[in-house]
């Protein structure tokens, strides 16, 4: 599995001997199995000594991460620039889902212990973009499926997920599900499977959403993917059509069952609904 780490450099909800807010850095991979936590002077808030810390955990750790996801606007410059100069490729990223529950429990549990603590932010990590600030786009037409269809895995089954066969991938820790929960997920059917898997990678999918027009009926399933963009996935243009009534049921169902599931699903990718192989797999979980 390849090396990604997620980082955070941001304010924390704690003051220090000065009055000021702390700064923290902090860096996770996708398993938690290597943490990173370090405090920063008010006055080194600054793309250097952030260089300076990536190089640390890369000689710390043995770990040169192929990419390093983040998600704060804010800071978005300042860590860009620090990634480049320790010589990693950062990643403006909502799939942080690792650091963002890392961040809910130090929150919940970390920093109400320090000194100087003010209040537990009840979002530290917000990662929601409102829908009317991302414009939509269509898959190329180059890599659009020939049929999709609406499945259900147990939570307990992906347990076996790395038995599986699959080119591109990206899951992450069910644990925290029963293992009777149905994650629902979208398979797409393809001819052109690997390439459009490829693509799907390179756009690092974040979650899925079917969403229906109040005006005219529409419907559309939508891919929400990196810092801020939207693909669409599959158009309908009303419930009313024989040929839509179906699928749009289906994807209303969809979203029920994520509510259930705690918001987690999956996108996969197949040549045929008779493969048993995944040319690609993702978890997903809307933010």
């Amino acid at each position: 599995m390849a090396v990604i780490w997620e980082l955070d450099f941001y304010s924390r909800p704690v003051l220090n001997q000065n009055k000021k807010k702390i700064w923290e850095l902090l860096i996770c991979d996708r398993t938690r199995q290597m943490e990173w936590v370090q405090e920063c002077p008010s006055d080194r808030v600054n793309s250097a000594w952030l260089a300076e810390q990536l190089q640390t955990v890369i000689q710390k750790t043995g770990q040169t991460p192929q990419k390093v996801r983040f998600f704060r606007p804010s800071m978005a410059n300042i860590i860009t620039r620090g990634c480049n100069q320790a010589g990693l490729n950062p990643l403006a990223s909502r799939r942080v889902f690792t650091l963002a529950a890392w961040l809910q429990e130090r929150m919940a549990q970390v920093y109400p212990q320090q000194e100087g603590f003010q209040a537990a932010d009840p979002n530290p990590l917000p990662l929601a973009v409102p829908m009317q600030q991302i414009s939509t786009r269509p898959i190329p037409d180059a890599l659009i499926g020939e049929g999709w269809a609406i499945v259900s895995l147990r939570a307990d089954q992906f347990a076996s997920a790395g038995d599986w066969s699959i080119d591109f991938e990206e899951l992450f820790d069910l644990s925290y599900l029963s293992d009777d929960t149905l994650i629902p997920g979208l398979i797409i059917y393809s001819h052109r499977a690997t390439p459009l898997a490829a693509w799907m990678a390179g756009v690092d999918p974040v979650f899925l959403k079917f969403v229906t027009n109040q005006n005219d009926g529409s419907s559309q399933m939508l891919l929400e993917a990196n810092a801020d963009a939207r693909w669409l996935v599959a158009n309908f243009q009303s419930a009313k059509a024989p040929k839509n009534a179906k699928a749009i049921a289906d994807g209303q169902a969809f979203e029920t069952a994520k509510q259930k599931a705690a918001q987690v699903h999956f996108l996969a990718i197949q040549d045929n609904p008779d493969s048993e192989d995944f040319a690609g797999f993702w978890l997903l979980k809307e933010v």
